[in-house]
């Protein structure tokens, strides 16, 4: 389960195409839908192995939409995209330490007890 400050009080869907999240301590995310699919790491888009990317993000469709979206448990978040992608979690405490504002950049915000990548999504192996 996220912590407090890595559970959203808000999640908005913003036209044309960015995900709004407002965290329990105030902070607010803006993410834009091609960042979050080309972020994926569910099996089909990052080699389970070497880690290696499989998606090549040049063959994403430009007018790329989220369709649906689905929570998942109380961790994370299932999103359906337009190019039919629908397999990646994005768990609350990875889109937070991925969280793209500048200040969370500069502070490079991330979990103290992972030594995870910044990534916002995840396969669902795993995932708690």
């Amino acid at each position: 389960m996220a912590s407090p400050e890595e559970a959203p009080r808000s999640i908005e869907f913003l036209e044309p195409s960015t995900l709004l999240i407002e965290w329990g301590d105030d902070h607010e995310s803006l993410y834009s839908y091609r960042y979050l699919r080309e972020k994926c790491e569910c099996a089909g888009c990052v080699d389970e192995w070497s880690r290696k990317p499989l998606l090549d993000p040049s063959t994403l469709p430009a007018n790329l939409s989220i369709v649906e979206v689905e929570k998942t448990g109380r961790y994370g978040l299932n999103l359906h995209f337009s190019d039919g992608h629908k397999t990646g979690i994005y768990t609350f405490r990875a889109l937070r330490r991925n969280c793209p504002c500048p200040e969370c950049v500069d502070q490079n915000f991330s979990d103290p007890d992972s030594n995870e990548p910044r990534s916002p999504a995840t396969s669902g192996e795993g995932a708690s």
